[in-house]
Protein backbone atom coordinates (compact mmCIF):
# COMPACT_ATOMS: atom_id res chain seq x y z
CA UNK A 1 0.00 0.00 0.00
CA UNK A 2 1.39 3.38 -0.97
CA UNK A 3 1.82 6.28 1.40
CA UNK A 4 -1.04 8.04 -0.38
CA UNK A 5 -3.35 5.07 0.20
CA UNK A 6 -2.37 4.99 3.87
CA UNK A 7 -3.20 8.68 4.18
CA UNK A 8 -6.61 8.14 2.58
CA UNK A 9 -7.52 5.35 4.99
CA UNK A 10 -6.21 7.33 7.94
CA UNK A 11 -8.47 10.22 6.97
CA UNK A 12 -11.39 7.81 6.58
CA UNK A 13 -10.65 6.38 10.03
CA UNK A 14 -10.33 9.76 11.71
CA UNK A 15 -13.42 11.34 10.17
CA UNK A 16 -15.85 8.46 10.64
CA UNK A 17 -19.08 9.33 12.46
CA UNK A 18 -18.76 6.09 14.44
CA UNK A 19 -16.12 5.31 17.03
CA UNK A 20 -13.24 3.40 15.42
CA UNK A 21 -10.58 1.47 17.29
CA UNK A 22 -7.38 -0.41 16.53
CA UNK A 23 -6.53 -2.89 19.29
CA UNK A 24 -3.42 -4.92 19.96
CA UNK A 25 -3.63 -8.69 20.41
CA UNK A 26 -3.90 -8.21 24.19
CA UNK A 27 -6.79 -5.76 23.65
CA UNK A 28 -4.97 -2.54 24.41
CA UNK A 29 -5.96 0.53 22.42
CA UNK A 30 -3.40 1.48 19.77
CA UNK A 31 -5.49 4.00 17.86
CA UNK A 32 -8.82 5.73 18.42
CA UNK A 33 -10.55 8.34 16.32
CA UNK A 34 -12.25 11.59 17.34
CA UNK A 35 -15.67 9.91 17.45
CA UNK A 36 -14.32 7.40 19.99
CA UNK A 37 -13.08 10.26 22.14
CA UNK A 38 -16.41 12.07 21.86
CA UNK A 39 -18.34 8.91 22.73
CA UNK A 40 -16.31 8.02 25.81
CA UNK A 41 -15.41 11.48 27.12
CA UNK A 42 -11.67 10.70 27.09
CA UNK A 43 -9.14 12.45 24.88
CA UNK A 44 -7.58 10.35 22.11
CA UNK A 45 -4.17 10.58 23.81
CA UNK A 46 -5.75 9.33 27.06
CA UNK A 47 -7.24 6.29 25.35
CA UNK A 48 -4.12 5.13 23.54
CA UNK A 49 -2.26 2.51 25.55
CA UNK A 50 -5.20 1.75 27.82
CA UNK A 51 -6.86 -1.69 27.94
CA UNK A 52 -10.24 -1.83 26.26
CA UNK A 53 -11.62 -3.08 29.59
CA UNK A 54 -11.28 0.54 30.80
CA UNK A 55 -14.56 1.16 28.98
CA UNK A 56 -16.38 -2.01 30.01
CA UNK A 57 -18.80 -2.46 32.93
CA UNK A 58 -17.77 -5.24 35.35
CA UNK A 59 -19.95 -7.99 33.86
CA UNK A 60 -18.85 -7.23 30.31
CA UNK A 61 -15.22 -6.81 31.40
CA UNK A 62 -15.30 -10.25 33.05
CA UNK A 63 -16.52 -11.83 29.84
CA UNK A 64 -14.00 -9.83 27.84
CA UNK A 65 -11.06 -10.91 30.04
CA UNK A 66 -12.09 -14.53 29.65
CA UNK A 67 -12.29 -14.11 25.90
CA UNK A 68 -8.79 -12.57 25.75
CA UNK A 69 -7.34 -15.35 27.94
CA UNK A 70 -8.90 -18.00 25.70
CA UNK A 71 -7.57 -16.28 22.60
CA UNK A 72 -4.04 -16.16 23.99
CA UNK A 73 -4.14 -19.79 25.03
CA UNK A 74 -5.82 -21.31 21.98
CA UNK A 75 -5.62 -18.68 19.26
CA UNK A 76 -9.41 -18.95 18.78
CA UNK A 77 -11.76 -16.01 18.68
CA UNK A 78 -14.80 -18.05 19.84
CA UNK A 79 -16.98 -16.71 17.05
CA UNK A 80 -16.97 -13.17 18.44
CA UNK A 81 -15.36 -11.52 15.44
CA UNK A 82 -17.72 -10.22 12.80
CA UNK A 83 -20.83 -10.63 14.96
CA UNK A 84 -22.53 -7.37 15.99
CA UNK A 85 -23.05 -7.25 19.75
CA UNK A 86 -25.02 -4.81 21.86
CA UNK A 87 -23.98 -3.81 25.36
CA UNK A 88 -23.13 -0.71 27.37
CA UNK A 89 -19.79 1.00 27.82
CA UNK A 90 -18.55 3.17 30.67
CA UNK A 91 -17.66 6.76 29.87
CA UNK A 92 -15.16 8.91 31.69
CA UNK A 93 -17.86 10.21 34.05
CA UNK A 94 -18.91 6.57 34.72
CA UNK A 95 -22.21 6.86 32.93
CA UNK A 96 -23.39 4.02 30.71
CA UNK A 97 -23.94 4.38 26.98
CA UNK A 98 -25.60 1.65 24.88
CA UNK A 99 -23.52 0.74 21.84
CA UNK A 100 -23.30 -1.84 19.11
CA UNK A 101 -19.83 -3.29 18.56
CA UNK A 102 -18.46 -5.13 15.58
CA UNK A 103 -14.89 -6.44 15.91
CA UNK A 104 -12.71 -7.84 13.13
CA UNK A 105 -9.16 -9.01 12.55
CA UNK A 106 -6.65 -6.59 10.99
CA UNK A 107 -3.75 -7.81 8.87
CA UNK A 108 -0.86 -5.36 8.92
CA UNK A 109 2.39 -5.30 7.04
CA UNK A 110 4.36 -5.83 10.27
CA UNK A 111 2.56 -9.18 10.83
CA UNK A 112 1.50 -8.15 14.32
CA UNK A 113 -1.86 -9.44 15.43
CA UNK A 114 -4.34 -6.61 15.73
CA UNK A 115 -8.06 -6.15 15.84
CA UNK A 116 -10.30 -3.41 14.60
CA UNK A 117 -13.60 -2.43 16.17
CA UNK A 118 -16.47 -0.13 15.26
CA UNK A 119 -18.76 1.18 17.98
CA UNK A 120 -22.12 2.69 17.05
CA UNK A 121 -23.78 4.98 19.58
CA UNK A 122 -27.27 3.54 20.21
CA UNK A 123 -28.60 6.19 22.58
CA UNK A 124 -31.00 7.69 20.04
CA UNK A 125 -32.11 4.23 18.89
CA UNK A 126 -32.66 2.95 22.44
CA UNK A 127 -34.65 6.08 23.29
CA UNK A 128 -36.79 5.56 20.19
CA UNK A 129 -37.32 1.90 21.09
CA UNK A 130 -38.44 2.87 24.60
CA UNK A 131 -40.81 5.47 23.20
CA UNK A 132 -42.24 2.91 20.79
CA UNK A 133 -42.73 0.38 23.60
CA UNK A 134 -44.40 3.06 25.72
CA UNK A 135 -46.67 4.01 22.82
CA UNK A 136 -47.57 0.38 22.17
CA UNK A 137 -48.34 -0.17 25.85
CA UNK A 138 -50.45 3.00 25.90
CA UNK A 139 -52.38 1.97 22.77
CA UNK A 140 -52.95 -1.47 24.23
CA UNK A 141 -54.22 0.06 27.45
CA UNK A 142 -56.47 2.50 25.58
CA UNK A 143 -57.97 -0.44 23.72
CA UNK A 144 -59.00 -1.89 27.09
CA UNK A 145 -60.18 1.29 28.84
CA UNK A 146 -63.58 2.93 28.67
CA UNK A 147 -62.75 6.52 27.63
CA UNK A 148 -65.68 8.12 29.49
CA UNK A 149 -65.23 6.59 32.95
CA UNK A 150 -61.60 5.41 32.67
CA UNK A 151 -62.70 2.03 34.01
CA UNK A 152 -61.86 -1.20 32.19
CA UNK A 153 -64.08 -1.84 29.17
CA UNK A 154 -66.12 -4.90 28.23
CA UNK A 155 -63.33 -6.52 26.26
CA UNK A 156 -60.90 -6.33 29.18
CA UNK A 157 -63.56 -7.48 31.61
CA UNK A 158 -64.58 -10.49 29.53
CA UNK A 159 -60.96 -11.61 29.23
CA UNK A 160 -60.40 -11.24 32.98
CA UNK A 161 -63.63 -13.11 33.73
CA UNK A 162 -62.56 -16.02 31.55
CA UNK A 163 -59.22 -16.17 33.37
CA UNK A 164 -60.89 -15.97 36.78
CA UNK A 165 -63.27 -18.81 35.92
CA UNK A 166 -60.30 -20.93 34.85
CA UNK A 167 -58.44 -20.13 38.09
CA UNK A 168 -61.42 -21.08 40.23
CA UNK A 169 -61.78 -24.38 38.38
CA UNK A 170 -58.06 -25.13 38.67
CA UNK A 171 -57.56 -24.18 42.32
CA UNK A 172 -61.13 -24.59 43.68
CA UNK A 173 -60.91 -21.05 45.05
CA UNK A 174 -63.77 -18.61 45.63
CA UNK A 175 -64.69 -15.55 43.59
CA UNK A 176 -67.77 -13.51 42.78
CA UNK A 177 -69.19 -11.40 40.00
CA UNK A 178 -71.40 -8.34 40.57
CA UNK A 179 -73.47 -6.74 37.83
CA UNK A 180 -74.65 -3.18 38.49
CA UNK A 181 -77.23 -1.14 36.59
CA UNK A 182 -78.23 2.47 37.36
CA UNK A 183 -81.91 2.82 38.20
CA UNK A 184 -84.05 5.05 35.95
CA UNK A 185 -81.01 6.18 33.99
CA UNK A 186 -83.11 6.87 30.87
CA UNK A 187 -84.98 9.53 32.81
CA UNK A 188 -81.70 11.29 33.59
CA UNK A 189 -80.80 11.44 29.90
CA UNK A 190 -84.33 12.45 28.85
CA UNK A 191 -84.63 15.16 31.50
CA UNK A 192 -81.14 16.64 31.63
CA UNK A 193 -79.48 15.47 28.41
CA UNK A 194 -76.79 12.96 27.58
CA UNK A 195 -73.99 15.23 28.85
CA UNK A 196 -75.58 15.10 32.29
CA UNK A 197 -75.93 11.35 31.95
CA UNK A 198 -72.24 11.12 31.20
CA UNK A 199 -71.45 13.03 34.39
CA UNK A 200 -73.54 10.58 36.38
CA UNK A 201 -71.64 7.66 34.85
CA UNK A 202 -68.31 9.29 35.65
CA UNK A 203 -69.26 10.03 39.26
CA UNK A 204 -70.57 6.52 39.83
CA UNK A 205 -67.36 5.11 38.38
CA UNK A 206 -65.40 7.29 40.82
CA UNK A 207 -67.43 5.95 43.75
CA UNK A 208 -66.95 2.35 42.68
CA UNK A 209 -63.19 2.74 42.30
CA UNK A 210 -62.93 4.14 45.82
CA UNK A 211 -65.11 1.48 47.47
CA UNK A 212 -64.20 -1.81 45.81
CA UNK A 213 -61.13 -3.67 47.05
CA UNK A 214 -57.76 -3.11 45.40
CA UNK A 215 -57.79 -6.60 43.97
CA UNK A 216 -61.26 -6.16 42.43
CA UNK A 217 -61.71 -5.27 38.78
CA UNK A 218 -64.33 -2.64 38.02
CA UNK A 219 -65.54 -2.12 34.44
CA UNK A 220 -68.13 -0.23 32.47
CA UNK A 221 -69.77 -2.86 30.31
CA UNK A 222 -71.90 -0.54 28.20
CA UNK A 223 -74.55 2.14 28.71
CA UNK A 224 -75.34 2.37 32.43
CA UNK A 225 -74.18 -1.17 33.21
CA UNK A 226 -71.08 -1.90 35.29
CA UNK A 227 -69.37 -5.09 36.38
CA UNK A 228 -67.17 -5.87 39.37
CA UNK A 229 -65.02 -8.98 39.33
CA UNK A 230 -64.08 -9.98 42.87
CA UNK A 231 -61.41 -12.67 43.28
CA UNK A 232 -60.95 -14.44 46.61
CA UNK A 233 -64.40 -13.26 47.65
CA UNK A 234 -67.48 -15.31 48.56
CA UNK A 235 -70.98 -13.98 47.75
CA UNK A 236 -71.60 -12.80 51.33
CA UNK A 237 -68.43 -10.69 51.32
CA UNK A 238 -69.27 -9.39 47.85
CA UNK A 239 -72.64 -8.24 49.15
CA UNK A 240 -70.93 -6.22 51.88
CA UNK A 241 -68.77 -4.40 49.35
CA UNK A 242 -71.57 -3.68 46.87
CA UNK A 243 -74.03 -2.59 49.58
CA UNK A 244 -71.39 -0.20 50.87
CA UNK A 245 -71.19 1.31 47.39
CA UNK A 246 -74.98 1.44 47.19
CA UNK A 247 -75.20 3.33 50.49
CA UNK A 248 -72.49 5.77 49.43
CA UNK A 249 -74.31 6.52 46.19
CA UNK A 250 -77.66 6.87 47.96
CA UNK A 251 -76.32 9.56 50.31
CA UNK A 252 -74.50 11.51 47.61
CA UNK A 253 -75.75 14.24 45.29
CA UNK A 254 -74.62 13.89 41.70
CA UNK A 255 -73.69 17.29 40.29
CA UNK A 256 -74.88 18.12 36.78
CA UNK A 257 -74.49 21.21 34.61
CA UNK A 258 -76.12 24.56 35.44
CA UNK A 259 -76.22 23.92 39.17
CA UNK A 260 -78.46 20.87 39.01
CA UNK A 261 -77.82 18.01 41.41
CA UNK A 262 -79.73 14.74 41.59
CA UNK A 263 -79.82 11.57 43.63
CA UNK A 264 -79.47 8.19 41.97
CA UNK A 265 -79.47 4.55 42.96
CA UNK A 266 -78.49 1.29 41.34
CA UNK A 267 -79.59 -2.32 41.40
CA UNK A 268 -77.03 -5.10 41.64
CA UNK A 269 -76.91 -8.85 41.17
CA UNK A 270 -74.19 -11.12 42.50
CA UNK A 271 -73.27 -14.62 41.35
CA UNK A 272 -70.63 -16.91 42.79
CA UNK A 273 -67.91 -18.15 40.43
CA UNK A 274 -67.85 -21.89 41.00
CA UNK A 275 -65.78 -24.76 39.63
CA UNK A 276 -66.49 -25.34 35.93
CA UNK A 277 -68.54 -22.14 35.70
CA UNK A 278 -68.84 -20.85 32.14
CA UNK A 279 -68.36 -17.09 31.94
CA UNK A 280 -71.40 -16.43 29.74
CA UNK A 281 -73.66 -18.41 32.06
CA UNK A 282 -72.20 -16.64 35.08
CA UNK A 283 -73.05 -13.27 33.55
CA UNK A 284 -76.58 -14.47 32.86
CA UNK A 285 -76.95 -15.48 36.52
CA UNK A 286 -75.65 -12.16 37.83
CA UNK A 287 -77.89 -10.30 35.36
CA UNK A 288 -80.89 -12.34 36.45
CA UNK A 289 -80.19 -11.46 40.07
CA UNK A 290 -79.82 -7.80 39.13
CA UNK A 291 -83.17 -7.74 37.27
CA UNK A 292 -84.74 -9.45 40.27
CA UNK A 293 -83.48 -6.53 42.37
CA UNK A 294 -85.14 -4.08 39.97
CA UNK A 295 -88.44 -5.95 40.10
CA UNK A 296 -88.35 -5.83 43.91
CA UNK A 297 -88.12 -2.07 44.01
CA UNK A 298 -84.58 -1.21 42.89
CA UNK A 299 -81.77 0.23 45.03
CA UNK A 300 -80.98 -3.22 46.38
CA UNK A 301 -78.67 -6.20 45.92
CA UNK A 302 -79.75 -9.74 45.07
CA UNK A 303 -77.66 -12.91 45.05
CA UNK A 304 -78.17 -15.64 42.47
CA UNK A 305 -79.35 -18.89 44.01
CA UNK A 306 -79.61 -21.89 41.65
CA UNK A 307 -82.86 -23.18 43.13
CA UNK A 308 -84.83 -19.93 43.03
CA UNK A 309 -82.89 -17.77 40.58
CA UNK A 310 -82.04 -15.05 43.11
CA UNK A 311 -82.44 -14.18 46.75
CA UNK A 312 -82.25 -10.90 48.69
CA UNK A 313 -78.77 -10.02 49.89
CA UNK A 314 -80.00 -9.98 53.45
CA UNK A 315 -81.28 -13.56 53.27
Amino acid sequence: MSGHDTSVFRDLFNHSFDAQWVLSADMHIEYANAAAASLTGYGVEELVGQPLSLLLPPKVAHFHDGYVAHYYKHGETQGVLGEPRRFEILTRDRSLIPIQLKAFRLDGADEKRRFGATMVDLRAQVLLEKEQLHTMALLKRLALIDPLTELWNRRAFDDALDRQCALVSRHHSVAALAMIDIDHFKQVNDTYGHAAGDKVLQQLASHLKKIVRKEDMCARLGGEEFGVLMPACDPESAVVVIERALQRVATDRFDLDHGHAISISFSAGIAEIETDTVADVLVEHADAAMYKAKKKGRARVEVWVPETGASPASA
